[in-house]
């Protein structure tokens, strides 16, 4: 019964889509881009914009002033874990994206630190904000994408990016862009369900070529330049590909069915968030542990774990609570930063030991540790082990060392 409802409701949603096509496909106005002649369109598509019209490829590319390698992170977004209760997650490419834009418009300066921010650091927790907002805002958009039985409506999503006009997404791009605004997309991965993995990008740009967004000629043509989270400091640039009904880089990689414009974005003024010391050439200021948890958790609130710093001349540094009370699940990655007392040579750290609170007997807590990353501010890795587990902490085994060669 539950199947047949589920069934009833994928058809009513499926109609709404196909009338709510026709309807888009109504006859053009002088307010619709369809009013200029074949082969030609509005110089600018924005609201109070030139809409003379023009060949397209007068238009040329198409720029606002995001610059990714200025505006964009510095880090990969592909390096970031994070949860949603137990769900797991890799990267934060909306909250990556919203936060670029937050800082663009304000005016102020992007971190510029090119390590991933530790979990619960203060940026990390700003980027995780903007990216519950960025899913809450579209979740309607990314829903309607996933009604799609077998498959028939691969073309017609496939189109939605093309089109330039009746609302289309193309048409909506250009009248952000054409108004100096970049604007979030969203990227929605072929034949996924609402899970993904889907992915968000800013559009910073286009081009049109001999494209004029009428589902016509020249469609292979079109050019979307775009901050990609997952490439920071590049432009990426997205294009269709008719014969696959796809979106993808131009510079290779993964595609994507669609997208579709987030002009649900409002910028939002971001807190003050300080660079990281600025690393000292041949010294070691912070020490960042990527921590990897397998098979069985770290429970948190007294059962926790700290860490050491050995070193050879001066006494060792205490780093207590890493997870700050806080249970770390299984299967994930945590990172955590140890600021150093004073800067050393990296010859002078020994050793990183870890140390757990648990008590054994029943009521202990055991705690697996799959992969232990330890690098520094510089960016050189120091130490790094792998296994199923490489240490498994008990109530009898409750310290690890890591030796640094």
């Amino acid at each position: 019964m539950h199947g047949f409802w589920r069934r009833c409701a994928a058809a009513f949603l499926l109609v709404l889509a196909v009338t709510a096509g026709l309807l888009a496909g109504a006859t053009a106005s002088a307010a619709d881009p369809r009013s200029c002649l074949a082969g030609q369109v509005w110089r600018e598509a924005h609201v109070g914009g030139d809409r003379s019209c023009v060949d397209p490829l007068t238009l040329g590319r198409r720029m606002t002033g995001f610059d990714p390698s200025q505006h964009g992170f510095r880090f990969d977004n592909d390096e970031i874990h994070h949860k949603l209760f137990d769900f797991r997650f890799a990267g934060l490419c909306g909250g990556m994206a919203y936060t670029s834009l937050d800082h663009f418009h304000s005016g102020k300066r992007i971190p510029q630190q090119r390590t991933v921010p530790a979990n619960g650091s203060p940026l990390y927790d700003v980027i995780y904000g903007r990216q519950l907002t960025s899913i809450a805002e579209n979740l309607d958009k990314w829903s309607e994408l996933t009604v799609n039985p077998l498959g028939w409506r691969n073309r017609e999503f496939f189109h939605w990016g093309l089109q330039g006009f009746g609302g289309g997404r193309l048409q909506e791009l250009r009248e952000s862009i054409d108004a100096g605004r970049p604007v979030p997309l969203g990227l929605y991965k072929q034949d996924a369900d609402l899970v993904g993995p889907h992915h968000q990008v800013v559009a910073i740009g286009y081009e049109l070529g001999r494209y004029t967004g009428d589902l016509g000629n020249h469609k292979g043509d079109l050019k979307i330049f775009v901050y990609d989270p997952n490439h920071p400091g590049r432009t990426m640039t997205l294009v269709p590909r008719p014969e696959r009904d796809v979106f993808g880089y131009l510079e290779g990689g993964e595609t994507w069915r669609t997208y579709f414009v987030d002009s649900r974005y409002h910028p939002k003024r971001p807190p003050e968030l300080p660079d990281p010391a600025t690393p000292i050439p041949g010294l070691v200021s912070e020490l960042t542990l990527r921590i990897r948890t397998g098979g069985d958790d770290l429970r948190g609130g007294r059962d926790n774990v700290g860490a050491t710093v050995h070193f050879a001349n001066r006494p060792p540094q205490n780093a207590p609570n890493l997870n700050n009370n806080a249970r770390w699940i299984d299967h994930f990655q945590q990172a955590v930063r140890i600021r150093l007392d004073q800067p050393v040579p990296a010859s002078e750290i020994t050793s990183v030991q870890l140390t757990t609170t648990s008590g054994g007997g029943l009521g202990g807590d055991n705690w697996n540790v799959d992969r232990l990353t330890i690098t520094t501010d510089n960016g050189r890795r120091l130490f790094q082990a792998e296994g199923s587990p490489v240490i498994r902490f008990t109530g009898d085994n409750r310290t690890f060392t890591a030796r640094i060669p």
